[in-house]
């Protein structure tokens, strides 16, 4: 009868209204969820910051260092793991590699996503670089182990600032701009790693750097801008 099949229709209508208000409610739900979790949550990079003194923010407050203010700047989009040690140098025979410390081990266990090596500045010790040739394949090898550690790594080789120290046979200037930025220059582009330059950034920034060889808060505000620019792509080498 007509009015059988009128109740049949309205019955059809209903279930097609309740199975499409399910549907919307789940999507309400999820969008209400995509609203309230933080966006990067589960896309944060893990970034390793590998180096010497001026890696770990010698003669500066902790939050004025470059890597806490990269760290600041990047906030949830990136857990920053600051690796630097005071003194250190990359050659293995050196007077106190960065491969012996416990700092170069827990930069390893990070398992970093980006990987950026300060290093060099005390490299150019005479004591040192009387290993110099062994600086490229050192440094190669470095960049080698934490890529078996994550192989998709992108690598940074930071350009050492213009540093200078007054005693005899310290760090020299003339010998990081001379002989171990084109080095670093060299194993960057056999490594396929990306080069940040440094140096460029303190030039003629002499009155930043406290001792010669340190920068000063304003000097590490520098660096990490260059820095931030470079990984963010708006700034080429």
């Amino acid at each position: 009868s007509s009015a059988a099949s009128d109740v049949y229709k309205r019955q059809a209508i209903l279930i097609v209204i309740f199975y499409s208000m399910k549907k919307f409610i789940v999507l309400l739900w999820i969008g209400l969820l995509a609203a309230f979790l933080p966006a990067d949550c589960a896309a944060a990079v893990k970034l390793a910051c590998l180096g010497d003194s001026i890696t770990a923010g010698m003669g500066v407050k902790k939050e004025d260092c470059w890597v806490s203010r990269i760290a600041k700047t990047l906030d949830r989009k990136a857990e920053v793991g600051n690796f630097g040690v005071s003194a250190r140098c990359l050659l293995f025979k050196g007077d106190r590699p960065i491969t012996r410390e416990k700092a170069y081990q827990d930069a390893l266990a990070f398992k970093p996503d980006m990987l950026l090596i300060g290093l060099g500045t005390n490299d150019s010790k005479k004591v040192n670089w009387s290993h110099k040739d062994d600086f490229v394949n050192n440094y190669k090898e470095i960049i080698t182990e934490f890529r078996k550690q994550n192989p998709k790594l992108k690598v940074y080789c930071l350009l050492p600032i213009p540093s200078q120290e007054a005693r005899e046979g310290g760090i020299s200037r003339e010998c990081i701009e001379k002989e171990i930025i084109p080095l670093i220059r060299q194993v960057a582009k056999s490594t396929k790693s990306r080069v940040i330059d440094l140096n460029k950034v303190m030039k003629d920034k002499g009155s930043l750097l406290v001792d010669g060889v340190h920068p000063n808060a304003e000097g590490h505000a520098l660096m990490a801008e260059h820095i931030l620019l470079v990984l963010k792509g708006k700034a080429a080498e």
